[in-house]
């Protein structure tokens, strides 16, 4: 039996670790290491190009970082999520080396190929094995706080990038409105927490509409890497299977899916993030999407996502989303933060033949 997300005692009992704490606090958590970070000096060398070497949590907010840096340079920057780094990657390459953990084998991996290649390396962790070798190697770095659940830090990694770049002169400061984009994040904590009734929460009411079924999320421009952040929250802290696509490259393949069988329609819901900030031909898209797919009877939901700037937008549609994806934790009988499964591959994964093959 399903628990009622108008009851605050049962939900409370539902999340006996405080993962709706957390999120809550998500805002000044983000304000309190931005102001941390922006008081630090670095002595960057001159680059013309960035690799970011992460995964999961610790990669998606330098991957929705990246759609700024783009607008607002002309560097090429690419979001490795790997242990191989693209053959362009050199001495002029400013290299990421993002892991909350500090202990991301893929991510150390890009490490020692980073140093092999003499680029400037620059390191963020909570402690682990990269806080080690940046002291050892002294590196720039700055060091997170401890003992939050990895997928919730992403803030810190999207922040620390932009300011990273505002830092070394690559953005202009005033370019960002990154104090503003903290207080829409403010705003979403205010509107979907547990107190607040079903008929006027947002989040809960996207995860009431997926308790039978699969979600498919589309995003577009800087949505595109929030869509693919939904995806991972779902399948993180819901414990489902979800998909992601982006517009309008999903215009050329996906909507020929129209046609599949109505069975597998029954078991999909789609979500459509909308922005008045995309491109016209983008909201045209999206609005093509509701009704191509709601007419072949598909369920299809399309979520306008507020935010006068780029950077608001994004930060309040990952909020938005993580709290979706934990209330369907709890509508599911799911502990968010319980992580057993990816806990169990890292274990099989833990081979003392790969780490000594890592060259430190």
């Amino acid at each position: 039996m399903m628990i009622n997300l108008n009851a605050i005692a049962e939900i409370k009992k539902a999340d006996p670790d405080g993962y709706l704490d957390i999120l809550a606090g998500t805002p000044s958590m983000c304000r309190d290491i931005w102001q941390q970070f922006q008081a630090q000096s670095y002595d960057l060398a001159e680059f013309d190009k960035i690799v970011v070497c992460a995964m999961g949590g610790s990669a998606i907010g330098a991957d929705m970082a990246r759609f700024l840096v783009e607008k607002h340079t002309k560097m090429p920057i690419q979001i490795v999520r790997d242990y191989k780094l693209p053959g362009w990657v050199d001495e002029k390459t400013l290299a990421l080396v993002y892991s909350y953990s500090g202990n991301t084998e893929e991510t150390l991996s890009g490490f020692v190929e980073a140093k092999k290649r003499g680029s400037q390396i620059f390191i963020v962790a909570a402690g682990g094995k990269l806080i080690e070798l940046a002291k050892k190697y002294d590196l720039n770095y700055f060091e997170l706080p401890k003992n939050y659940p990895p997928r919730t830090t992403w803030g810190l990694f999207f922040y620390i990038t932009l300011e990273l770049l505002i830092k070394s002169g690559r953005i202009k400061s005033g370019l960002l409105e990154l104090e503003k984009s903290m207080a829409a994040m403010d705003k979403i904590v205010a509107a979907n927490q547990a107190e607040i009734d079903i008929d006027n929460n947002l989040s809960k009411q996207i995860a009431v509409s997926l308790t039978n079924s699969i979600p498919i999320i589309f995003g577009a421009e800087h949505l595109a890497s929030v869509a693919s952040r939904w995806k991972k929250e779902f399948n993180e802290n819901s414990k489902i299977v979800a998909f992601y696509d982006e517009i309008p490259e999903l215009n050329h393949n996906l909507q020929q899916g129209l046609e599949c069988k109505k069975e597998l329609k029954n078991s999909l819901s789609m979500l459509v993030l909308s922005s008045e900030l995309y491109h016209p031909r983008n909201l045209k898209r999206a609005q093509i999407i509701q009704e191509t797919f709601t007419k072949q009877e598909f369920d299809v939901t399309t979520m306008q996502i507020g935010g006068k700037t780029y950077e608001e937008s994004i930060v309040s549609a990952v909020l938005l989303g993580t709290y979706a994806s934990v209330y369907l934790a709890f509508l599911l009988g799911k502990n968010p933060v319980l992580f057993e499964a990816i806990e169990e591959l890292k274990d099989m994964l833990k081979t003392k033949e790969y780490t000594d093959g890592l060259d430190f």
